[in-house]
Protein backbone atom coordinates (compact mmCIF):
# COMPACT_ATOMS: atom_id res chain seq x y z
CA UNK A 1 0.00 0.00 0.00
CA UNK A 2 1.72 3.18 -1.18
CA UNK A 3 -0.83 5.82 -0.21
CA UNK A 4 -0.33 7.87 2.92
CA UNK A 5 -3.03 9.52 5.07
CA UNK A 6 -2.05 12.93 3.73
CA UNK A 7 -2.47 11.75 0.14
CA UNK A 8 -5.95 10.37 0.80
CA UNK A 9 -6.92 13.64 2.47
CA UNK A 10 -5.54 15.69 -0.42
CA UNK A 11 -7.58 13.60 -2.85
CA UNK A 12 -10.79 13.99 -0.84
CA UNK A 13 -10.24 17.73 -0.54
CA UNK A 14 -10.28 17.95 -4.33
CA UNK A 15 -13.79 16.40 -4.34
CA UNK A 16 -15.40 18.74 -1.84
CA UNK A 17 -14.96 22.07 -0.09
CA UNK A 18 -14.97 23.03 3.56
CA UNK A 19 -17.11 26.08 4.33
CA UNK A 20 -15.20 29.01 5.79
CA UNK A 21 -17.96 29.94 8.25
CA UNK A 22 -16.23 28.04 11.06
CA UNK A 23 -13.02 30.00 10.48
CA UNK A 24 -14.92 33.28 10.49
CA UNK A 25 -16.63 32.36 13.76
CA UNK A 26 -13.21 31.56 15.19
CA UNK A 27 -11.92 34.97 14.11
CA UNK A 28 -14.90 36.73 15.70
CA UNK A 29 -14.36 34.86 18.98
CA UNK A 30 -10.74 36.02 19.02
CA UNK A 31 -12.00 39.60 19.13
CA UNK A 32 -12.73 40.57 22.72
CA UNK A 33 -15.25 43.14 21.49
CA UNK A 34 -17.35 40.57 19.64
CA UNK A 35 -20.88 39.73 20.74
CA UNK A 36 -23.44 36.96 20.36
CA UNK A 37 -25.03 39.08 17.65
CA UNK A 38 -21.77 39.08 15.68
CA UNK A 39 -21.63 35.28 15.78
CA UNK A 40 -25.31 35.03 14.93
CA UNK A 41 -24.79 37.22 11.88
CA UNK A 42 -22.35 34.62 10.53
CA UNK A 43 -24.55 31.62 11.31
CA UNK A 44 -27.95 32.85 10.14
CA UNK A 45 -27.11 32.95 6.39
CA UNK A 46 -25.93 29.30 6.56
CA UNK A 47 -29.05 27.06 6.42
CA UNK A 48 -27.31 23.84 7.46
CA UNK A 49 -25.52 25.37 10.44
CA UNK A 50 -28.60 27.32 11.55
CA UNK A 51 -30.80 24.23 11.41
CA UNK A 52 -28.24 22.16 13.28
CA UNK A 53 -27.74 24.74 16.01
CA UNK A 54 -31.49 25.16 16.59
CA UNK A 55 -32.13 21.41 16.60
CA UNK A 56 -29.30 20.77 19.04
CA UNK A 57 -30.39 23.60 21.34
CA UNK A 58 -33.90 22.09 21.37
CA UNK A 59 -32.71 18.51 21.80
CA UNK A 60 -32.57 16.31 24.87
CA UNK A 61 -28.97 17.44 25.37
CA UNK A 62 -30.34 20.60 26.94
CA UNK A 63 -33.21 20.15 29.38
CA UNK A 64 -35.32 23.23 28.74
CA UNK A 65 -38.92 24.31 29.00
CA UNK A 66 -40.23 25.91 25.86
CA UNK A 67 -38.74 25.95 22.41
CA UNK A 68 -35.64 27.78 21.25
CA UNK A 69 -36.53 29.60 18.05
CA UNK A 70 -33.76 32.14 17.49
CA UNK A 71 -30.08 31.78 16.71
CA UNK A 72 -29.20 34.19 19.52
CA UNK A 73 -31.02 32.03 22.08
CA UNK A 74 -29.37 28.90 20.70
CA UNK A 75 -25.88 30.42 20.96
CA UNK A 76 -26.54 31.46 24.55
CA UNK A 77 -27.67 27.92 25.44
CA UNK A 78 -24.94 26.00 23.65
CA UNK A 79 -22.14 28.47 24.45
CA UNK A 80 -20.00 30.50 22.09
CA UNK A 81 -16.94 28.24 22.18
CA UNK A 82 -19.09 25.18 21.61
CA UNK A 83 -20.78 26.93 18.69
CA UNK A 84 -17.36 27.34 17.08
CA UNK A 85 -16.60 23.62 17.43
CA UNK A 86 -20.11 22.75 16.30
CA UNK A 87 -19.54 24.86 13.20
CA UNK A 88 -16.46 22.81 12.35
CA UNK A 89 -18.48 19.63 12.85
CA UNK A 90 -21.45 20.67 10.74
CA UNK A 91 -19.24 22.05 7.97
CA UNK A 92 -17.37 18.74 7.86
CA UNK A 93 -20.53 16.65 7.75
CA UNK A 94 -21.99 18.83 5.01
CA UNK A 95 -18.79 18.43 3.00
CA UNK A 96 -19.10 14.65 3.13
CA UNK A 97 -22.76 14.49 2.10
CA UNK A 98 -21.78 14.56 -1.56
CA UNK A 99 -18.99 11.98 -1.26
CA UNK A 100 -20.23 8.43 -1.88
CA UNK A 101 -19.06 5.19 -0.31
CA UNK A 102 -20.35 1.66 -0.73
CA UNK A 103 -19.27 0.19 2.61
CA UNK A 104 -21.58 1.83 5.14
CA UNK A 105 -24.86 3.71 4.96
CA UNK A 106 -24.96 7.34 5.95
CA UNK A 107 -27.55 6.49 8.61
CA UNK A 108 -25.38 3.81 10.22
CA UNK A 109 -22.26 5.95 10.16
CA UNK A 110 -23.86 9.06 11.63
CA UNK A 111 -25.90 7.10 14.16
CA UNK A 112 -22.71 5.66 15.65
CA UNK A 113 -21.10 9.10 15.50
CA UNK A 114 -24.05 10.73 17.27
CA UNK A 115 -24.14 8.00 19.91
CA UNK A 116 -20.49 8.78 20.57
CA UNK A 117 -21.14 12.53 20.60
CA UNK A 118 -24.00 12.35 23.09
CA UNK A 119 -22.18 9.79 25.25
CA UNK A 120 -19.07 11.99 25.31
CA UNK A 121 -21.05 14.98 26.51
CA UNK A 122 -22.77 12.86 29.18
CA UNK A 123 -19.47 11.37 30.40
CA UNK A 124 -17.84 14.79 30.46
CA UNK A 125 -20.58 16.05 32.74
CA UNK A 126 -20.12 13.03 35.02
CA UNK A 127 -16.35 13.55 35.13
CA UNK A 128 -16.70 17.35 35.42
CA UNK A 129 -14.59 17.87 32.31
CA UNK A 130 -15.06 21.46 31.19
CA UNK A 131 -14.89 20.62 27.47
CA UNK A 132 -18.15 18.70 27.67
CA UNK A 133 -20.11 20.55 25.03
CA UNK A 134 -17.19 20.70 22.61
CA UNK A 135 -16.83 16.96 23.05
CA UNK A 136 -20.11 16.60 21.21
CA UNK A 137 -18.32 17.75 18.05
CA UNK A 138 -15.33 15.50 18.75
CA UNK A 139 -17.68 12.53 19.02
CA UNK A 140 -19.46 13.53 15.86
CA UNK A 141 -16.20 13.57 13.86
CA UNK A 142 -14.15 10.89 15.61
CA UNK A 143 -14.46 8.38 12.72
CA UNK A 144 -14.35 10.89 9.87
CA UNK A 145 -11.17 9.26 8.58
CA UNK A 146 -13.18 6.14 7.77
CA UNK A 147 -15.27 8.05 5.24
CA UNK A 148 -12.10 9.17 3.50
CA UNK A 149 -10.75 5.62 3.38
CA UNK A 150 -14.07 4.12 2.27
CA UNK A 151 -14.27 6.57 -0.63
CA UNK A 152 -10.65 6.54 -1.70
CA UNK A 153 -9.78 2.86 -1.13
CA UNK A 154 -13.03 0.85 -1.00
CA UNK A 155 -11.52 -2.55 -1.83
CA UNK A 156 -8.75 -2.27 0.75
CA UNK A 157 -11.23 -0.92 3.30
CA UNK A 158 -13.48 -3.91 2.64
CA UNK A 159 -10.51 -6.23 3.16
CA UNK A 160 -9.72 -4.53 6.48
CA UNK A 161 -13.33 -4.89 7.65
CA UNK A 162 -13.38 -8.58 6.76
CA UNK A 163 -10.05 -9.14 8.48
CA UNK A 164 -11.33 -7.40 11.61
CA UNK A 165 -14.40 -9.64 11.74
CA UNK A 166 -12.27 -12.75 11.25
CA UNK A 167 -9.80 -11.78 13.98
CA UNK A 168 -11.81 -10.21 16.78
CA UNK A 169 -15.51 -9.86 15.92
CA UNK A 170 -14.95 -6.35 14.58
CA UNK A 171 -14.23 -4.72 17.94
CA UNK A 172 -10.89 -3.20 16.92
CA UNK A 173 -11.09 -2.50 13.18
CA UNK A 174 -8.31 0.07 13.39
CA UNK A 175 -5.82 -2.75 14.03
CA UNK A 176 -6.88 -4.50 10.84
CA UNK A 177 -6.63 -1.21 8.96
CA UNK A 178 -3.02 -1.00 10.10
CA UNK A 179 -2.37 -4.51 8.77
CA UNK A 180 -3.84 -3.65 5.37
CA UNK A 181 -2.93 0.03 4.93
CA UNK A 182 0.00 0.54 7.29
CA UNK A 183 -2.08 3.20 9.10
CA UNK A 184 -5.65 3.52 10.36
CA UNK A 185 -8.64 5.86 10.23
CA UNK A 186 -7.41 7.87 13.22
CA UNK A 187 -4.29 8.81 11.24
CA UNK A 188 -6.44 9.82 8.26
CA UNK A 189 -8.86 11.73 10.50
CA UNK A 190 -5.97 13.58 12.12
CA UNK A 191 -4.53 14.45 8.70
CA UNK A 192 -7.94 15.76 7.60
CA UNK A 193 -8.19 17.82 10.79
CA UNK A 194 -4.87 19.45 9.95
CA UNK A 195 -5.84 20.02 6.30
CA UNK A 196 -9.12 21.65 7.31
CA UNK A 197 -7.52 23.54 10.23
CA UNK A 198 -9.62 22.07 13.02
CA UNK A 199 -8.78 23.25 16.56
CA UNK A 200 -5.92 21.24 18.08
CA UNK A 201 -8.16 19.93 20.85
CA UNK A 202 -10.53 18.44 18.28
CA UNK A 203 -7.70 16.94 16.23
CA UNK A 204 -6.24 15.28 19.33
CA UNK A 205 -9.56 13.62 20.18
CA UNK A 206 -9.89 12.27 16.63
CA UNK A 207 -6.32 10.98 16.60
CA UNK A 208 -6.33 9.30 20.01
CA UNK A 209 -9.83 7.91 20.46
CA UNK A 210 -8.64 4.30 20.27
CA UNK A 211 -5.33 4.68 22.12
CA UNK A 212 -5.55 7.87 24.19
CA UNK A 213 -2.32 7.28 26.09
CA UNK A 214 -0.23 6.25 23.11
CA UNK A 215 2.10 9.21 23.74
CA UNK A 216 2.09 8.80 27.52
CA UNK A 217 -0.44 11.50 28.28
CA UNK A 218 -3.36 13.32 26.70
CA UNK A 219 -6.16 15.71 27.53
CA UNK A 220 -9.12 14.71 29.65
CA UNK A 221 -11.27 15.28 26.57
CA UNK A 222 -9.40 12.58 24.65
CA UNK A 223 -9.88 10.17 27.56
CA UNK A 224 -13.60 10.89 27.60
CA UNK A 225 -13.90 10.32 23.87
CA UNK A 226 -12.03 7.02 24.16
CA UNK A 227 -14.65 5.74 26.60
CA UNK A 228 -17.51 7.29 24.61
CA UNK A 229 -16.50 5.39 21.47
CA UNK A 230 -17.06 2.10 23.30
CA UNK A 231 -20.28 3.39 24.85
CA UNK A 232 -21.53 4.19 21.33
CA UNK A 233 -21.02 0.57 20.27
CA UNK A 234 -22.93 -0.63 23.33
CA UNK A 235 -25.75 1.80 22.53
CA UNK A 236 -25.94 0.37 19.02
CA UNK A 237 -26.13 -3.17 20.39
CA UNK A 238 -28.44 -2.19 23.27
CA UNK A 239 -25.94 -3.82 25.64
CA UNK A 240 -24.24 -2.85 28.89
CA UNK A 241 -21.62 -5.62 28.71
CA UNK A 242 -18.18 -4.13 28.12
CA UNK A 243 -17.09 -7.36 26.44
CA UNK A 244 -19.36 -6.35 23.54
CA UNK A 245 -17.44 -3.12 22.92
CA UNK A 246 -13.92 -2.10 21.91
CA UNK A 247 -11.56 -2.43 24.90
CA UNK A 248 -11.32 0.60 27.19
CA UNK A 249 -7.97 1.50 28.73
CA UNK A 250 -8.52 1.22 32.49
CA UNK A 251 -6.28 4.23 33.01
CA UNK A 252 -8.92 6.39 31.34
CA UNK A 253 -11.41 5.59 34.10
CA UNK A 254 -8.76 6.13 36.76
CA UNK A 255 -7.54 9.49 35.45
CA UNK A 256 -11.07 10.78 35.01
CA UNK A 257 -12.10 9.41 38.43
CA UNK A 258 -14.97 7.59 36.80
CA UNK A 259 -16.37 4.19 37.67
CA UNK A 260 -17.19 1.73 34.88
CA UNK A 261 -20.67 1.80 36.39
CA UNK A 262 -21.32 5.00 34.38
CA UNK A 263 -21.30 3.03 31.14
CA UNK A 264 -24.89 1.80 31.21
CA UNK A 265 -26.23 5.27 32.04
CA UNK A 266 -24.15 6.87 29.29
CA UNK A 267 -25.36 4.32 26.73
CA UNK A 268 -28.97 5.01 27.69
CA UNK A 269 -28.39 8.76 27.42
CA UNK A 270 -26.88 8.23 23.96
CA UNK A 271 -29.91 6.28 22.79
CA UNK A 272 -32.33 8.90 24.09
CA UNK A 273 -30.39 11.88 22.78
CA UNK A 274 -29.74 10.72 19.23
CA UNK A 275 -33.08 10.09 17.54
CA UNK A 276 -34.07 13.74 17.09
CA UNK A 277 -30.62 14.69 15.76
CA UNK A 278 -30.11 11.96 13.18
CA UNK A 279 -32.24 13.70 10.55
CA UNK A 280 -29.62 16.44 10.37
CA UNK A 281 -27.10 14.04 8.92
CA UNK A 282 -29.00 11.61 6.72
CA UNK A 283 -31.19 13.98 4.70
Amino acid sequence: MNNKPEELVENISQLTSFSDVAFRINEVLADEKSSVADIGALIEPDPALSAALLRIANSALYARRGSVDSIGQAIAIVGTRSVRDLAFGICATEAFKGIPNELISAEDFWKHSLYCAVAAQHLAQSAKVCAGQSLFTAGLLHDIGQLVMFNQCPQLSQRALQLSLAKDDGLSPYLSERDVFGFDHTDVGSALARQWQFPDSLRECIELHHVPLAHGSCSEAALVLHIANSVAVLAELDSSDLDDAPPIDARAFAQLRLSPDVIAEAAEAAQKGTADLLLLFVN
